[in-house]
């Protein structure tokens, strides 16, 4: 098991340390500062998640990083790995897997744009700033009704 830098208190469970700071800046760009906590590691989350998910995706997954991380020679006619690059490079060269004519380029992107939101989402520290207030069952029934009122066909 991989230890993680000094800023995060939890070790990593699946990932190496050069793995988590290709999906940390990965996902930092996909889910940018100014929309999450400060506090909130979501490369960290998504490891979480991989100590309980299935080999094949944990495996797929590393195979991803490695080629984000090094196929950019070959992938983005750029030589520089990802984590060298700097933000506005990181978002091109994200963009160009998003728009890509490869479908195993689009199918990776999406693996990890959807990686990124779901442990935003699901992370309690980004609750407030998205005005979700938590689980319906754990906050009872007192609050009003909040979606929209009921349609009756005219």
């Amino acid at each position: 098991m991989a230890m993680s830098n000094a800023d995060k208190s939890d070790p990593l469970q699946v990932l190496t340390e050069k793995e988590y700071r290709v999906l940390k800046g990965a996902v930092e760009r996909i889910v940018p500062e100014t929309e999450r906590p400060p506090n909130l590691d979501l490369a960290l989350k998504i490891d979480q998640v991989l100590a309980i998910c299935r080999k094949e995706l944990t495996r797929d997954l590393k195979l991803l990083l490695f080629l984000l991380e090094y196929g950019t020679p070959i992938l983005g006619f750029k030589f520089k790995r990802f984590t060298q690059m700097s933000p506005e490079e990181k978002d091109r060269y994200l963009s160009s897997w998003e728009r890509s004519a490869f479908p195993f380029k689009r199918t990776g992107f999406q693996a990890l744009k959807r990686s990124a939101l779901a442990a935003f989402y699901g992370s309690e520290e980004s609750w407030s700033g998205i005005g979700y207030r938590g689980p319906w069952l754990t906050r009872g029934y007192p609050h009003g009704y909040e979606g929209k009122g009921i349609q009756v066909p005219g």
